[in-house]
């Protein structure tokens, strides 16, 4: 979770460097990092806790756009009705507030809102951990498809070895902050 924060330049590291797409952090300048950051999501742990409770599903992920501030309304309408299809929610849920939603609608959500500007980076940290096994498989084959069909690469934390079996081309195994074994799945 940590590495996932600093590559998303939420947390700045106390040791090693970060590249992206062969560029270190350290060298980008603040405008640099801002457009390298653009390409960037993430899909939290516990959807109920990153979703705002005063914020319907529709704001959520159009917020999400709006913010980038090259877009009009007229796109983050159509990228936003894109995202909340491509994940399944129906339209009958878009003025739903978060605790209106079960676990898995919920992060379907966090997914819309990640994958709504097109990134080309997504860190997953356990997205499914907190779901029951059913809506798990289901979040899994989702990632699998947006993940085929969007082009998207993602780095997937997790402490379940089969879901990232499935799911994942390399792993890197950490304990204590080191990264301990790499190789592919």
């Amino acid at each position: 979770s940590t590495v996932g924060r600093c590559i998303l330049n939420l947390m700045k590291p106390t040791a090693g460097t970060l590249a992206y797409k062969g560029t270190e952090y350290s060298r980008l300048n603040r405008a640099q990092r801002k457009e390298v950051q653009r390409e960037m999501q993430m899909v939290f742990q516990d959807p109920n806790y990153s979703l705002n409770p005063r914020v319907c599903v529709w704001d959520t992920v159009y917020n999400t756009l709006k913010v980038k501030g090259d877009l009009s309304p007229d796109q983050c309408r159509q990228m936003t009705r894109e995202a909340l299809d491509q994940v399944y929610l129906k339209e009958a849920d878009y003025n739903k507030y978060a605790h209106q939603l079960s676990a898995g609608q919920q992060q379907r959500v966090g997914i819309a809102r990640a994958i709504a500007a097109h990134p080309r980076f997504i860190v997953l940290d356990e997205p499914t951990s907190s779901l029951d096994v059913s809506i798990r498989a289901e979040i899994i084959d989702l990632l699998r498809k947006l993940q085929d069909t969007m082009g998207v690469s993602y780095l997937f934390i997790s402490h379940d070895l089969s879901t990232i079996q499935y799911i994942c081309n390399r792993v890197a195994v950490m304990y204590l902050g080191s990264i301990v074994e790499y190789g592919t799945v």
